[in-house]
C-alpha cells in the first residue's frame, strides 16, 4: 500500500506507523479532482518490535529513504520516516 507517512510511535512492545493511503487519490477517475480531507484515508501499521523479522522489514524500508538512512539507531531511522511515501505490506494493518 502507497502512504504517506504522518506519524510513528515507539514503545517497547509495538511500533505505530500512522499515515494517508495515497492509493484512494492514485485511483481517482478524474486526475484534476480537488483533494480534500474527508478523501484521506489515514491508516495504521502495527510492527511487533519484539519480532526480529518485523525489525529486519522496517530496517530495509528505513534504508530506502535518504531522511531515515543516515540515523545511529533503528527507533531514530523509524522517526526519520515522517513525511516520507513509502510502501508498506498491507499484512502489518492494524484492523
Amino acid at each position: 500500500m502507497l502512504v504517506s507517512i504522518t506519524a510513528t510511535a515507539i514503545t517497547h512492545e509495538e511500533i505505530n506507523i500512522t499515515a494517508t493511503n495515497l492509493e484512494t487519490i492514485l485511483l481517482a477517475d478524474d486526475l484534476y479532482k480537488k483533494i480534500d480531507d474527508s478523501e484521506e484515508e489515514e491508516v495504521i501499521f502495527v510492527f511487533d518490535a519484539t519480532n526480529v523479522g518485523h525489525k529486519k522489514y522496517l530496517y530495509k524500508l528505513c534504508q530506502s529513504q535518504k531522511s531515515a538512512r543516515d540515523q545511529r539507531s533503528l527507533g531514530e531511522m523509524i522517526e526519520a520516516l515522517k513525511g516520507c511515501i513509502v510502501s508498506i505490506s498491507e499484512g502489518f494493518l492494524k484492523h
